[in-house]
């Protein structure tokens, strides 16, 4: 069940919901059921304690802002995702352990999902199954997470030659869903291939002079990401108009920036645009924040604030917005220094258990990195987490990387 709806995720928000829910239902049956495999002090029992940590902490201070404002504690959906989702990975990580194949299937279902973005992105374009922004931004969460896994050695190299089309598959959906703020996974992606290809041609170098027989495996992983760069260069040239729009995208809003940036342009030439407009609103956003810094305005002020400034600014960009398009000024406004507090603490933790050696393995440390760097890069020109796609696709995406370092059973299962 959970292989096939992580595999159709990219194409629903309920089937990514579901596929969530499943996760969060099979920790609730262990906890009650499966009698625990591993010592608190384990070190990837540890990291998920810290996470559950981390994810109640930012939950209360939200949790704290939005009573005194009178909101709906249903506007904190994407932080008791978050909560719900981090205590399922702790009990997973303590009594649930998966058999090499199983990991091997759920990775296989983490391709499929990246080649299902490609197809809704490549058929339909912007028209995607939630906003295209936060949707984008939820799937290149799965590729973060299945790209350490291209180069485990372990893993047979036709596999890992599956896997990392899978990559450049997820890569592309994101990259035709035209979404700006998520073409930081092409950076990450480039960087995460660079670094592996240096360290590989190092290790060969070092294996050729020592005499160790483990060169003939670096080569093997070398021509393989040759032949992988090779293809995404084919594909390139095959359909240029597809990155050439991507590419347009980008110099649009270079230039819309700096219309934005001269001061001998009218208000309404000025900051009419995409870039522009989200500039206009954060400068004026900061003065309001400044007004109310420790428990900001609530969400129907900051609803109400925008139509005004629309108005008074004469703005059409503006008009119909209802956030400020962007994560934590969005927070900051609403909730003040308790609001920015909650999603700072989230990328802290997982920037925290990223770089501790002890918490996590290299493959979930890289997975944890990338999911940080998309999380902040998406967040600072979008407000994800108003939307339902964006909390279910992170939080679903950060359990996978527990599910998938778990250790191996002590005994076949039968």
């Amino acid at each position: 069940m959970l292989l096939a709806l992580l595999a159709a995720a990219p194409a629903s928000t309920k089937i990514a919901g579901a596929a969530w829910l499943f996760i969060v239902l099979t920790g609730l049956w262990a906890a009650l059921r499966i009698p625990a495999e591993c010592s608190w002090s384990q070190p990837l029992v540890q990291s998920s304690r810290y996470w559950l940590l981390v994810c109640s902490v930012a939950m209360a201070l939200q949790g704290v802002a939005t009573i005194y404002w009178g909101e709906s504690l249903g506007e904190r959906h994407a932080e008791i995702r978050l909560l719900l989702a981090a205590g399922a990975s702790l009990v997973l990580a303590r009594k649930l352990r998966l058999l090499a194949q199983q990991k091997i299937w759920l990775t296989h279902s983490l391709a499929l999902a990246c080649c299902v973005a490609l197809a809704v992105t490549f058929l339909n374009g912007r028209m995607t199954p939630s906003n295209a922004i936060p949707w984008a931004a939820g799937v290149s969460l799965l590729v973060c997470v299945l790209i350490p896994l291209v180069t485990q050695p372990s893993v047979a190299h036709w596999q890992r030659a599956v896997w990392g089309l899978a990559v450049l598959a997820g890569m592309g959906g994101v990259l035709l869903s035209l979404s700006r703020g998520s073409y930081g996974l092409a950076i990450w992606v480039v960087g995460v291939v660079v670094v592996a290809a240096a360290k590989s041609i190092l290790q060969y170098r070092n294996d050729r002079k020592s005499g160790r027989s483990k060169s003939h495996v670096t080569t093997r992983w070398l021509a393989g990401m040759a032949a992988l760069f090779s293809l995404a260069v084919t594909l390139l040239i095959s359909f240029p108009q597809n990155y050439q729009v991507a590419a347009g995208r980008v110099q649009l809003a270079w230039s819309e920036a700096e219309m934005a940036s001269k001061s001998n342009m009218s208000k309404q030439e000025a900051f009419n645009t995409s870039v522009g407009v989200r500039f206009y609103m954060w400068h004026m956003g900061l003065k309001e924040i400044v007004s109310a810094p420790l428990l900001g305005h609530g969400s129907k002020e900051r609803k109400a604030w925008l139509e005004r400034l629309g108005e008074t600014g004469d703005l059409e960009a503006i008009k119909g917005l209802t956030h400020l398009h962007s994560d934590p000024l969005t927070t900051w406004f609403d909730h003040g220094l308790l609001g920015l507090s909650s999603y700072l603490v989230l990328g802290f933790g997982l920037a925290w258990l990223a770089l501790r050696r002890k918490c996590c393995n290299p493959s979930q440390r890289l997975a944890l990195l990338g999911i940080l760097w998309m999380h902040i890069s998406s967040g600072l020109t979008n407000m994800n987490f108003g939307h339902n796609f964006y909390g279910v696709m992170l939080s679903l995406s950060l359990s996978l990387t527990w599910i998938l370092s778990s250790g191996e059973p002590k005994q076949k299962i039968k």
